[in-house]
């Protein structure tokens, strides 16, 4: 690990995979943070750097007693595999950065950034941060370290207001749509083997392939199961028809927070409302945990059209507009990649 004097008062180290008692450490400064981020922690890094088409990128600011006073976590993601990635990939960093609501905290966040950006800029098209809560000051530091703002919507649900006022808030259809599913003999089974990963998998390929969105390597998902789900960080489950799976979620779960990561089902079968169903039972399981927010992973941009947004919208949580940040370092080049994903997608 280099160590770099970053200012007086702290200085800023470049986590590795290999470092696993920073990445403790990190894990516990993320979840006791007034803004924890699962994204921000060290076993997502960990799970990241042993995903195919991904790389981890992290720092963390140290005060001179050695203490943890600011950190961020991002993943460069290799857009078009392994071998074009190396020139065609982008940064994306949820959460970050964190840091303690000092001087030296702040300042430890604005050297986080600039070292982030300094990693990124000379392989990846552009790098992106998505704020997850409303944080005044984080949001200054991205705008001060020129990151380029746009709306991007979310839903967030406040689990501490228990099922019964949950459920009696829903849309009326959303109500509808479980208690189908629950007349129909849907079940909710946690994956617990290799092969439950691979059909998880199978079920958010259908899904990604429908939208023409790309999905990360099943590698991804086997880190999750294999890493975070013996820590209680993450939630991977099918609702079955029968003994059919219809329908997949994997769900992060950190400091209180479920967040609605990745999910699937069977286009044939979505009449049996596996989707409501599975968000539902969800929402509960964290009820009875303790849990106290559900986190819907994003609604995109209020001028386009997307799908699952009349989805999230019939949970009825509170629609937040935190946005989203980004410096593009490569224009020209991004500016084409588009212009050919809009093509292939058409196509």
């Amino acid at each position: 690990m280099v160590a770099a004097k970053q200012g007086k008062g702290f200085e800023v180290k470049r986590i590795s995979s290999t470092d696993d008692w920073l990445l403790e450490d990190l894990t516990r400064f993320a979840a006791t943070h007034d803004c924890p981020s699962p994204f921000q922690s060290g076993a997502l890094f960990k799970v990241y750097s042993m995903a195919k088409g991904c790389s981890p990128l992290g720092f963390v600011a140290e005060d001179d007693d050695g203490e943890m006073i600011g950190s961020i976590v991002a993943t460069r993601f290799m857009d078009a595999g392994v071998l074009v990635g190396k020139i065609v990939n982008h940064v994306s960093c949820r959460g970050g950065p964190l840091f303690l609501p000092t001087k030296a905290g702040k300042s430890a966040g604005e050297q986080l950034l600039l070292k982030l950006l300094d990693a990124a800029e000379e392989r990846s098209l552009y790098t992106r941060v998505y704020p997850m809560f409303d944080d005044p000051v984080q949001m200054s530091l991205l705008a001060a370290a020129k990151f380029s703002r746009q709306d991007w919507l979310n839903y967030l649900l406040d689990l501490s207001i228990g099922k019964e006022m949950l459920w009696a808030k829903m849309r009326k259809t959303r109500r509808i749509g479980i208690q189908k599913a629950s007349k129909l003999g849907l079940e909710m089974a946690e994956v617990s083997t290799a092969k439950d990963v691979d059909t998880l998998y199978g079920l958010l390929i259908e899904s990604h392939e429908h939208v023409r969105i790309p999905l990360q390597d099943k590698s991804l998902f086997e880190a999750v199961h294999r890493l975070l789900v013996p820590q209680g960080m993450a939630k991977m489950v099918m609702a079955y028809h029968g003994e059919k799976p219809v329908a997949a979620i994997v769900a992060l779960t950190f400091s209180g927070i479920i967040y609605d990561w990745y999910a699937g089902f069977v286009r044939e079968e979505h009449e049996v409302n596996a989707n409501e169903f599975l968000v539902w039972r969800l929402m509960t399981w964290g009820c009875e945990s303790g849990c106290r927010l559900f986190d819907f992973g994003g609604d995109g941009l209020p001028e386009e059209e997307y799908g699952p947004r009349e989805f999230k919208r019939g949970f009825r949580g509170q629609l937040v507009n935190f946005g989203r940040y980004t410096v593009v370092h490569k224009p020209k080049m991004l500016k084409l990649i588009r212009n050919l994903y809009d093509v292939r997608r058409r196509i």
